[in-house]
């Protein structure tokens, strides 16, 4: 009976016309209660699922209403029935696998709920599971089974995918995401896809810490070793298999693979690639046809796999010579030359069998993945279908292998899961060279080895005609090849680019960031930097055998490399052993405001006060200044290792001079053990001290004073050597001293011989540099330099550019300081070229080319230059006989100046992309606005015009081009001091302080009646701008030229006997009041009142006078009086004097070598020229016959300077800091 509702009773009981309710309360309810009885509850159905598989559910139904059932357990339906009904519950499944059996589903219901309704399941017939088991998880890998069924895997061990796979259809495991750091593989790339039989699969993953990189595992992603291999240097160490002599070992020895051997025990056979998992390194060791393993914590080697000791089985495919696959030792190769790994196992190419062939790391189980023996060059989809022909390399990328089929000349890609081959660029045979944007149409000549990095495969290619190249192939779109490094001429030169060339490249490898390319015939290791394409030298020159520094490093056929993101490895073929490179340099003091050690941790301790000062490229506080004190930096450890076989140590050093043995650097403790070197304050020449041992003899060439100078002491078992500026001394010495048991020092060495001068940029290598390092450690100011020519016996650009010249007809001549082969001599028709420059400035971008010269032709002529002769296309420096400038095809910039033949001068032309600025011995002299646009370069040219006209006639030395602006302070650290420099010059010589400028390289002579009859003096130019030119026209009065008088420098020699000396007018501006005058001489004949300067019978007398020894003094002829002497004997006989005198009118100083004589002033002058001449050279009186008319000067004469003011002491140290240069002559205070 159905409920009726309470509304439903109102309205019956208004509809029967009820009467009014009249009785108790109490029997309404009762008649309300006769209508409301008890509520129907009914009774519910339900039972039990049980047996369901994961991702699987039943879906049970009663009457049309569903009830879905995910998981085992109990299950009700919504609706109840009431006693009597019936119920017939029946089901279906969902998802794979899954059948069901049901129990009690039928019936009616009673008195009570029905429970027992039961559905049980289970895996049915033909479906079965795919799992994977994961081991060296940490964190959480992701798999996926035909794209859809997807696993999030944080534990190792055995997981399942929730969807069963039927009998006959097909399963393909991916993994899709991995921990960062972390590189999961499956332990058989074969059985991650594949087709269900009758078995449940189970597919392993192994997880390995690290990265993917060009086929190796590196602790981190990407890594930048080039960077500290170039600029600390590269050493070149073996780590295993027959070492060199200069290691302790037997050179190069060939020997069979034993089971376990040391480093130095283990022997090859022809090594070929070798790869890293980051633990181990594994060497293809062709000959022995083995894998070799080698534990890189101690150089242990065994064996993992190869050998065929027996119990193997023949290969799959048509031809097997060879060819076993099997477990460790029991596999054999043929032909075992390239390897690649992702960490868990080993790919491995066979030359000769021409298959890809996988070995477990594990495990070490060999199969073959690819490859059926044939030569030939056909692509399948299975691997063994597929053929090569002669592979030479294998790599592993974003999970393809790649393989060099150096036979076909093209790339393969191989799909380890699916086996399938195909070919992405190159033509099968067809064997040549052509870069294309579609890489099948591309051709290779002789590729050898293949990288992964970025988007692209890198490939060297290795010979024949258009061979000698690296090649890049993109792995995107239409797979383009082009061609980043090499010009095809088979050589080795450093260079950008196109420019560089290679002598057979050969192996191939990457830290992640840039290539390591190895020279099969060049015996290098070169280094690519795929950001700028500049191509490096790091080791290597001739074949041979060396452990040791850059092109002493010794190699013999370099084969493949290896980088594990720490270290470079080198398969040394020829050598049969195992190489690698580590930075060369150990200590580097740059002394940049501090005395740290700014590449490690070995910090120099200051002893004194060595005092901060501007270094070598114009960087204030960028050395230390000694003071030939107690003053001493060492390190704060000795430096290891020990060394005193193949070492280098070098120095910037600016001395001041001092008489005596000064050390400028020592490793270990003077007088006792080590090595360093020794300055001869005195000769200016270096000598190599070896402590209680010996000492060698002295250099041939000597250091400028107050000039920065390079200084290196190498040694390459057992010779030493020493270099200055790049270039090598004749020295020889080979002396082995007791190995250095003390600090490394600068200064001193420990003993009290102590430095008077400047240091900067001291450095310790490991290892002997070669002569190419050394000059490249030799250069000055290096920040941003273009193209930089030393001059040092070649034509080499030690710039980053690479633009080496040919030189035609220009020959080596001495440098500005005199060392033989430090400069070039051009005839007026020699040039040097290179064609096709790269790195030079074009448009109008900034740019400073400097360059010192030294002409005796004063017809226009080119320096240097580059651009095409277009209007402002062209640049460079260019000069006349008194014109110097920076021109811009017909858009020149040129200052017209006082004279400068035959004299070095230092021009810098300086371009901000609006102004041009002209440097002159670092005195701006002009400046002016310009709207250049310097065309690519088709030459670059030295010693005459872009065109081939105007060639330069005289000496070049340093030409440099910068792709910046450089500041003063860095062109007068090139230029050195210079009298202009002082700040009362100016460029009108009316209104300038310099009013009188003699030097030695401004005479004019030949031969003639002067003493001797050669090189006579007839004139003498002021080179003051004022034109204050003197001479003598009686030949027997001519003073002598003589290009070594003065301390080896140009001077002029004035005889007494004969009366030598140069005239020409009295000359009112030479007779001021006040004025600096400095002169550099010395007095052979201290018996007479030798006369240096005297202008006009009433005017200036600057003498020796005889009366008090040898004194100083500054006269007055008008009111014939002194106006200033030295207290005392200013010079002794034959002594060089740097001397310097100010006068203000009323008093004044004198100075010798800087410092204060003790003098004494007389007041104010009357000069006048009211008669009598200028002389040089000689006081004249006026009375009888020459040589008895006067006190002539007996010696030699070099600058005479004079200035019509007081100069600041600052501008005195400038000129006085010149002449010491210049004459190497020391001084008493620093130069700025």
């Amino acid at each position: 009976m159905k409920k009726i509702t309470l509304p439903l009773v109102f309205f019956l009981l208004c509809s029967c016309s009820l009467p009014s309710l009249t009785r108790s309360p109490l029997d309404f309810l009762a008649f309300l209660r006769f209508f409301t009885g008890p509520q129907f509850t009914g009774h519910s159905i339900g039972g039990v699922v049980s047996g369901l598989l994961p991702g699987t559910s039943v879906t049970v139904t009663n009457n049309q209403e569903s009830v879905t059932v995910s998981s085992d357990g109990n299950f009700i339906f919504p609706t109840k029935l009431s006693s009597g009904q019936s119920y017939d519950v029946s089901f279906v499944t969902n998802g794979v696998g899954l059948i069901c059996s049901i129990a009690n589903s039928q019936g009616v219901v009673q008195s009570s709920n029905i429970t027992n309704v039961s559905i049980t399941c289970g895996l049915g017939s033909n479906f079965y599971e795919v799992g994977v088991n994961v081991s060296g998880l940490s964190g959480t890998i992701t798999v996926q089974n035909n794209a859809v069924d997807t696993l999030n895997i944080s534990t190792t061990g055995l997981t399942k995918f929730t969807t069963l796979v039927p009998t006959g259809n097909n399963y393909a495991v991916t993994i899709t995401s991995q921990p960062v750091g972390t590189i999961c593989s499956f332990d058989d790339p074969n059985l991650s896809v594949g087709t269900i039989v009758a078995a449940n699969v189970t597919i392993f993953i192994t997880c390995v810490t690290g990265y993917l990189v060009g086929g190796n595992i590196h602790p981190n992603p990407s890594a930048d070793l080039g960077t500290s291999l170039i600029g600390r240097k590269s050493f070149l160490r073996t780590r295993v298999g027959s070492y060199p002599t200069n290691a302790g070992g037997g050179g190069a020895v060939t020997g069979g693979a034993v089971a376990t051997a040391g480093p130095t025990a283990a022997r090859f056979n022809g090594p070929a690639t070798i790869i890293t998992d980051g633990n181990f390194i594994y060497v293809a060791d062709s000959v022995n046809a083995v894998i070799r393993k080698i534990d890189k914590s101690n150089g242990t080697t065994t064996i993992l796999a190869g050998g065929n000791s027996g119990g193997g089985t023949v290969c799959p495919g048509t031809v097997t010579t060879n060819c076993q696959d099997g477990v460790g030792t029991a596999a054999q190769f043929n032909g075992l030359v390239g390897l690649t790994t992702n960490g868990n196992n080993l790919f491995v190419l066979e030359s000769s069998g021409r298959r890809i062939r996988k070995v477990n790391l594990a495990t070490s189980v060999v199969s073959t993945l690819a490859g059926s023996g044939s030569a030939a060059s056909a692509d399948n989809v299975s691997g063994i279908l597929a053929s090569f022909n002669n592979p030479s390399s294998i790599t592993i990328f974003n999970g393809s292998l790649y393989v060099v089929d150096r036979g076909n000349c093209t790339i393969r890609v191989i799909n380890p899961n699916t086996t399938a081959v195909s070919t992405i660029a190159g033509g099968a045979t067809l064997c040549s060279f052509a870069d294309d944007t579609t890489g099948t149409n591309a051709r290779f000549v002789s590729p050898i080895t293949a990288i992964g990095l970025g988007g692209y495969l890198y490939i060297t290619d290795l010979a024949g005609v258009g061979g000698h190249k690296i090649r890049r192939l993109s792995l995107s779109g239409t797979n383009a090849v082009d061609t980043i490094a090499g010009d095809g001429v088979q050589a080795s030169t450093d260079g950008i680019g196109t420019a560089a060339q290679f002598n057979d490249p050969h192996g191939l490898t990457t830290d992640g960031t840039n290539l390591f390319i190895s020279e099969w015939s060049g015996h290098k290791i070169r280094h690519l930097n795929l950001s700028t394409s500049k191509v490096t030298t790091l080791v290597g020159s001739s074949s041979g055998y060396s452990d040791n520094t850059g092109g002493m490093g010794l190699l013999n056929f370099p084969g493949y490399l290896l980088s594990d993101g720490l270290n470079i490895y080198i398969s040394d073929s020829g050598n049969h052993s195992i190489r690698y490179l580590e930075p060369s340099e150990l200590l580097r003091y740059t002394f940049d405001g501090n005395s740290n050690d700014s590449i490690g941790t070995n910090h120099g301790l200051v002893t004194g006060a060595p005092t901060p000062t501007m270094d070598e490229n114009g960087l204030a506080s960028g050395a230390y200044e000694f003071h030939g004190s107690p003053e001493v930096i060492q390190s704060t450890s000795n430096i290891t290792p020990q060394i005193s076989d193949n070492l280098t140590v070098s120095a910037w050093v600016y001395p001041a001079g001092n008489a005596g043995s000064q050390f400028l650097f020592y490793n270990g403790m003077g007088g006792s053990n080590g090595y360093g070197v020794i300055f001869d304050g005195a000769t200016r020449k270096l000598s190599i001290s070896l402590g209680a041992v010996a000492s060698s003899g002295n250099t041939t060439m000597s250091l400028p004073l107050n000039q920065w100078s390079h200084v290196v002491l190498t040694r390459s078992y057992p010779n030493w050597k020493i270099y200055i500026n790049g270039k090598a001394d004749p020295l020889a010495f080979s002396t082995n001293p007791n190995p250095p048991a003390n600090t490394f020092k600068a200064g001193d060495a420990g003993n009290g011989f102590y430095f008077k001068g400047k240091v900067s940029d001291l450095r310790f290598f490991n290892g002997g540099l070669d002569n190419d390092e050394i000059q490249k450690l030799a250069v000055q100011i290096p920040s941003g330099l273009v193209t930089y020519y030393p001059f040092n016996g070649n034509a080499k650009d030690y710039g980053s550019a690479g633009n080496h010249l040919n030189i035609s007809g220009a020959i080596t001549t001495n440098d500005r300081s005199g060392h033989p082969s430090g400069a070039y001599y051009f005839n007026g028709a020699s040039y040097m070229q290179k064609l096709s420059p790269s790195g030079l400035p074009t448009g109008n971008s900034p740019r400073t080319v400097c360059a010192w010269f030294n002409t005796s032709n004063s017809a226009g002529q080119y320096i240097v230059g580059f651009g095409t002769m277009a209007a402002s296309s062209g640049n460079g420096l260019v000069i006349t006989s008194t014109v110097t400038g920076m021109f811009g095809t017909t858009d020149d910039v040129t200052i017209f100046h006082e004279g400068f033949m035959n004299q070095w001068m230092h021009l810098c032309g300086v371009y901000d992309s609006s102004t041009v600025y002209i440097y002159e011995n670092g005195v701006l002299r002009t400046s002016m606005n310009k709207s250049w646009t310097t065309a690519v370069s088709p030459n670059l040219e030295v010693g005459r015009l872009i065109n081939g006209a105007a060639n330069f006639s005289g000496d070049l030395d340093e030409i440099r081009i910068y792709d910046r602006v450089l500041s003063l302070s860095e062109i007068r650290t090139l230029s050195g001091h210079y009298p202009t420099q002082v700040s009362s010059w100016n460029q009108t010589p009316a209104s300038s302080s310099l009013k009188f400028y003699l030097m030695p390289e401004a005479a004019s002579f030949g031969p003639g009646a002067c003493s001797g009859g050669a090189n006579c003096v007839g004139v003498v130019d002021d080179r003051s701008g004022n034109g204050l030119h003197v001479s003598q026209g009686t030949g027997a009065q001519q003073p002598i030229f003589n290009s070594t008088g003065i301390n080896g420098s140009k001077s002029l020699r004035f005889v007494d006997t004969v009366g030598t000396f140069l005239t020409r007018a009295c000359t009112p501006e030479l007779n001021t009041a006040a004025n600096t005058i400095f002169a550099v001489y010395n007095d052979m004949n201290v018996a007479g009142s030798d006369g240096i300067f005297h202008n006009g019978t009433s005017g200036k007398l600057l003498y020796l006078p005889d009366s008090a020894g040898n004194q100083l003094a500054l006269f007055d002829l008008q009111l014939n009086s002194i106006r200033m002497v030295t207290n005392g004997n200013y010079s002794s006989i034959n002594e060089f004097v740097l001397m310097a005198l100010d006068y203000d009118g009323t008093s004044g100083n004198i100075f010798k070598g800087g410092s204060v004589v003790a003098s004494t002033s007389f007041g104010a002058p009357a000069y006048s020229c009211s008669g009598g001449q200028l002389d040089i050279g000689r006081y004249y009186w006026g009375s009888g016959a020459p040589a008895s008319d006067g006190d002539y000067l007996d010696g030699f004469m070099g600058d005479l300077i004079y200035f019509d003011q007081v100069l600041s002491t600052g501008d005195r140290h400038i000129v006085e800091c010149y002449l010491s240069n210049k004459y190497s002559l020391p001084l008493s205070h620093s130069c700025p």
